[in-house]
């Protein structure tokens, strides 16, 4: 069994000090306007899926938390990668393949059960 150190409420509180970065960074850095409109949804859409996980009524399945991460932070590091091959700033894919390989690292090593280890 793998052991998974980060505890689910540890994991939505990173996500909501990390999503705005990744709403405001590309306007700062002056990305391309279809990128930046991409990552302010992923950033919203990765904000609401941790805010949903960390409401006491739990409205997000845990299954279904995990599945939202995975797939945003996929998405997040793909766009990244297509940004690069199709020649935009190579800023704009540094921080999206980081950003997206920062929060695929953390959805692997986080423990998405109710229960404490």
């Amino acid at each position: 069994m793998t052991a998974r150190p980060i505890e689910i409420s540890v994991h939505n509180a990173l996500v909501l000090a990390t999503a705005p970065l990744l709403m405001v960074v590309p306007y700062l850095l002056t990305f391309s306007p279809g990128v930046g409109f991409l990552t302010l949804f992923l950033g919203a859409a990765l904000m609401g899926v941790s805010l949903a996980g960390a409401s006491p009524k739990r409205p997000l399945s845990l299954a279904a938390q995990s599945g939202f991460d995975w797939a945003i932070g996929i998405a997040i590091f793909s766009i990244g990668i297509l940004a690069g091959i199709a020649g935009q700033d190579p800023m704009t894919t540094i921080f999206l393949v980081g950003f997206g390989a920062a929060h695929l690292a953390l959805t692997a090593s986080t423990r998405y059960s109710a229960r404490s280890a």
